[in-house]
Formats: C-alpha cells, sequence, structure tokens
C-alpha cells in the first residue's frame, strides 16, 4: 500500500519536474543545473520523511500504543450495531484517559525520533552540499533552486487538491 502511494507521489512530482525542464530549456544550463539538484534534494528529504513517519507510526502499531482499529470507523461506514454496543457500557467500563501533558509529551517524544531520524539529517546534509557547491562553482541561481526545491510541496498540494475534487466528483 505505501509503495503504491510513493509511486504516486512520485509521478505527480516527475510531471511537475518535466514542466521545469522545459522552462529550463528557455531559461538557460544554469537554470536547469539549480532546478534540477534542487529538485533532487527536495525528493530525497521528502521520502526520508515519509520513511520515517511510516516507520514511527509502524512502531506505534506493533507496541500497542495506536490499537489497529482505532482508525477503522474512518473506512468503514458506520454501523448502528457499534453505537449500540457503546451505549450499552457501563461507566466502570470506561477508563480513566490519560492527562493531556502526558499524551503530548508521549507525542512530542515519538515524532522527535522520525523528526531527526538519520535518512532525513542525510538529505539535509546533501541539500547543503549542494548549496556550497553551487556557491563554490559561481552557479547559484537563487530563483532557480527555490523553483526546484518548492515543486515537490506544491505537487503534492495540488495532488491533494486535485484528488479531494476527484472524490467530490464521484461522491454526488
Amino acid at each position: 500500500m505505501m509503495k503504491q502511494t510513493a509511486l504516486k507521489l512520485l509521478r505527480v512530482y516527475l510531471l511537475g519536474d518535466v514542466g521545469v525542464v522545459v522552462l529550463s530549456l528557455f531559461m538557460g544550463g544554469d537554470w536547469l543545473l539549480n532546478s534540477q539538484l534542487a529538485f533532487v534534494c527536495s525528493l530525497i528529504i521528502t521520502f526520508a520523511s515519509f520513511y520515517s513517519y511510516q516507520k514511527m507510526v509502524q512502531n506505534s502499531l506493533d507496541t500497542g500504543d495506536i490499537p489497529k482499529d482505532r482508525f477503522e470507523h474512518l473506512y468503514h461506514e458506520e454501523d448502528d450495531d457499534r453505537d449500540d454496543e457503546e451505549d450499552e457500557q457501563s461507566p466502570e467500563e470506561h477508563t480513566k484517559a490519560p492527562s493531556n501533558i502526558k499524551i503530548s509529551f508521549k507525542n512530542f517524544a515519538r515524532s522527535y525520533k522520525s523528526a531527526f531520524s538519520l535518512y532525513r539529517m542525510m538529505g539535509y546534509g546533501f541539500l547543503f552540499l549542494v548549496v556550497l557547491f553551487l556557491i563554490r562553482h559561481n552557479a547559484l541561481d537563487a530563483i532557480a533552486f527555490f523553483t526546484g526545491l518548492s515543486l515537490v510541496p506544491l505537487s503534492s498540494f495540488m495532488g491533494a487538491v486535485m484528488g479531494k475534487k476527484g472524490e467530490n466528483e464521484t461522491n454526488k
């Protein structure tokens, strides 16, 4: 499932990159170099983030921090039977929820590990080295570089908007 999602995202990103390459043909070689290096860096960081958060969620599921059926209701239609079962539970069956501070700290500790994962740090390190390389060779074009960096987030946004639009049209 996750590989299919990653491949769909990669297709969207590469489609956007084709547009930048066509634009680069009119702008020149430095523009192409800057935009493509930035695009590759952004892609590495994005997939490293994707992988680290996937790993974090899987570890949470494996340790039981997140019950496997917690989000099941989002994928299945609401059953009246479930509502009846929940109403029949006595107050003693409901356990006291942990305090918000404990939950917040636990979530922070869990997301901290994935935010500073080795893969992401290597991606940002590669981005840093690319910028140094371009500066050293007097080839840094800031507009082209930021165009390449912004391609992945903008493609993700457009894919999400188009996906929601498609879902709304099929639900009517």
